[in-house]
């Protein structure tokens, strides 16, 4: 099963969204699971900065946005 690891900012999920780069495998749940065949993302690790993400991951795909306006 072929899985793909990327690099991601903003960090945004159903119930976050932090500024912060964020590194995700993406991948595709196996038959076994309820959600087989479905899209899996699975969380590896956040970073303070760009290069620190590319460091640890080297060779990851990145994808990257405008950060997150704060509250004022």
């Amino acid at each position: 099963m072929t899985s793909t690891i990327r690099i991601e900012f903003p960090s945004v999920g159903r119930t976050y969204a932090r500024n912060e780069y964020t590194a995700y495998e993406y991948g595709v749940y196996p038959r076994s699971s309820v959600l087989a065949g479905q899209t899996r993302r699975v969380f590896l690790d956040s970073f303070d900065t760009l290069e620190a993400a590319r460091a640890a991951y080297p060779g990851a795909e990145e994808q990257i946005f405008e950060p997150i306006p704060e509250d004022e």
